[in-house]
């Protein structure tokens, strides 16, 4: 009967967890703590899993000599899979953080990545790749592996391009558009705030596009990408 028990313990559980993640995902889609939800969410079915785990060997060695070394072996796997987990990147972030000196908006480059530091947690970090993406990156993927920066915030150009682009886009989606272009070029720095003013002139706007770069030189090429950029996206034909 115990086994009868068991299987219809599991699969009840198993289905809340499956409806609770589903149901809850989308009570919380459009809150500010939807993100809370989906990092919190699967601890709290590894958690279930193992009190259902324990609830199991009560049910069939509780009475038995052999439940204090099964249940004190379970916890001892419990904290071991939680240090793996957690620990593993809390003492590699300590040794990468203090051994390259980092901080937010040095650009870095190792084998697995390369990008922007938007900011730095305690077990990951957040970076702004080449391609314009927000990623979270584990620091027990960068272990091990061969770390390069770049220029350290001193040396950080501030720069400014003025062109010409037609109001038929709209001007929201005109900045929109031109920060997502420019956070995609390696050598400008996302941590920082990019400024895009737009000014009408007769059926035009002339835009004011500034920003921090990590090398001077650069600005000819970052001029015509946008040039190139807007010509294609936001022509007035």
């Amino acid at each position: 009967m115990e086994i009868v028990y068991t299987i219809v313990v599991a699969i009840a559980l198993f289905v809340l967890l499956r409806a609770g993640r589903y149901f809850l995902g989308i009570a919380t889609r459009n809150n500010y703590y939807h993100s809370y939800f989906l990092r919190i969410f699967p601890w709290l079915e590894v958690i279930l899993w193992f009190v259902f785990i324990f609830w199991t060997l009560t049910m069939f060695f509780g009475g038995t000599s052999l439940y204090p070394v099964i249940s004190g072996s379970m916890a001892v796997a419990f904290v071991l899979l939680f240090s793996w987990f957690v620990l593993r990147d809390f003492f590699s972030g300590a040794v990468i953080r203090a051994s390259q000196a980092l901080e937010p908006g040095i650009f870095i480059k190792s084998d697995v990545l390369s990008g922007t530091i938007i900011s730095l947690g305690y077990v990951s970090m957040v970076i702004r790749s080449v391609e314009g993406e927000r990623i979270i990156i584990p620091y027990s993927r960068l272990a091990g592996k061969h770390i390069s920066r770049m220029e350290s915030r001193e040396k950080w150009k501030s720069q400014a391009i003025k062109m010409e682009i037609s109001q038929k886009q709209g001007a929201q989606n005109i900045q929109k558009s031109i920060k997502r272009k420019i956070l995609e070029l390696p050598w400008v720095i996302a941590g920082e705030e990019i400024k895009v003013n737009l000014m009408p002139f007769d059926d035009c706007y002339v835009a004011e596009i500034s920003f921090q770069s990590m090398k001077e030189d650069m600005l000819p090429v970052t001029e015509e990408i946008l040039r190139e950029y807007v010509r294609k996206e936001f022509s007035s034909d």
